[in-house]
């Protein structure tokens, strides 16, 4: 849901040459991210990346919004051809591995993934979803883009895949129930998207289908007591005019969190220090397409919010 980083492996070194590929090149930038890791489960969960296996391309022909794709060329000129290929199925929009940083601060905070249940919305690829079901999570996805769960059938595992429009989707919303230790969101519920500063001119906006209040207490009752929301968000910079991804704050007030039940354990924490480490680690500061600069300093920045329901009613 997120173009933050385009680039989603380092950039080749010559102009012309194929990018290296995905699975190998993710696991050497593993190692090279390993030692920044201090949580012993994520660290395991980096090192599953050993586990997943290639896949064989296949091409499908989807619409252009993305809502429906079929195996054969329809000669209908609203299809257009897709690659369902590894860097489709392992890193369709952003590294995975960009998922270290924000699980490192969900440990340090006491989660614990084995047995848990975890939904991650706007997951993009499913590669950090496959790595946290190899801990023993039960894992569900939600996404827009229905060529996912298609093209990754053959890899999917255990994990669970949704296609659909959270939360204005009531099929979708009953479909995800309920019980989950863990509603995670990263770079999607951002406030540039949910509710930009500059609404007429913003691009990207996501319509949850729902106000606030309903939103929240939505997403408040398919917790269990003692269950986290956890939003982390990384951004570029923000710049003139309004840029809405680069507005990665919470999009809700402290106050309306806390009025919705949840306790606040952290609010629009600046993460960008880390975040910057990370970048650096993943070589995303050396693709020419991925709207960084060799300057992190300037061109990366994070938050995240931390949410829990109470483990009993007040």
């Amino acid at each position: 849901m997120n173009a933050l980083l385009l680039t989603l492996l380092a950039a080749a070194p010559d102009a012309g040459t194929p990018p290296p590929p995905v699975l190998p090149e993710l696991r050497r930038l593993a190692v090279k991210l390993d030692p920044m890791i201090e949580s012993p489960w994520v660290k395991e969960w980096l090192h599953q990346l050993e586990q997943l296996q290639s896949v064989k391309p296949v091409t499908w022909w989807c619409t252009k919004d993305k809502q429906r794709c079929v195996a054969k060329d329809p000669k209908d000129p609203a299809y257009s051809a897709r690659v369902a290929d590894d860097e489709y199925v392992f890193a369709r929009i952003a590294d995975p591995l960009g998922y270290a940083r924000p699980l490192d601060v969900l440990a340090a905070a006491g989660f614990e993934p084995k047995g848990k249940k975890v939904l991650d919305f706007g997951y993009g690829n499913i590669s950090q979803l496959l790595m946290l079901s190899n801990l023993g999570v039960e894992v569900h996805g939600v996404e827009i883009d229905s060529l996912i769960p298609l093209a990754t059938r053959a890899v999917v595992g255990k994990v669970k895949l949704h296609h659909g429009f959270f939360a204005s989707d009531a099929k979708l919303v009953k479909e995800l129930g309920g019980g989950y230790d863990l509603f995670l969101s990263k770079n999607t519920l951002k406030r540039g998207y949910v509710h930009p500063a500059e609404p007429k001119d913003a691009k990207g906006q996501i319509d949850l289908g729902l106000d606030d209040a309903r939103l929240l207490a939505l997403v408040f009752g398919m917790l269990k007591p003692g269950g986290y929301f956890y939003i982390y968000n990384l951004a570029p910079a923000q710049g003139q005019p309004y840029v809405p991804m680069a507005d990665g704050r919470c999009p809700w007030s402290r106050e309306q969190l806390q009025a919705a039940g949840f306790e606040v354990l952290a609010f629009d924490v600046d993460d960008a220090a880390k975040a910057r480490q990370m970048g650096r680690l993943l070589e995303w500061d050396k693709g020419d397409e991925s709207g960084l600069t060799e300057d992190l300093e300037k061109s990366l920045f994070a938050t995240y919010t931390l949410l829990r329901r109470p483990r009993f009613a007040p």
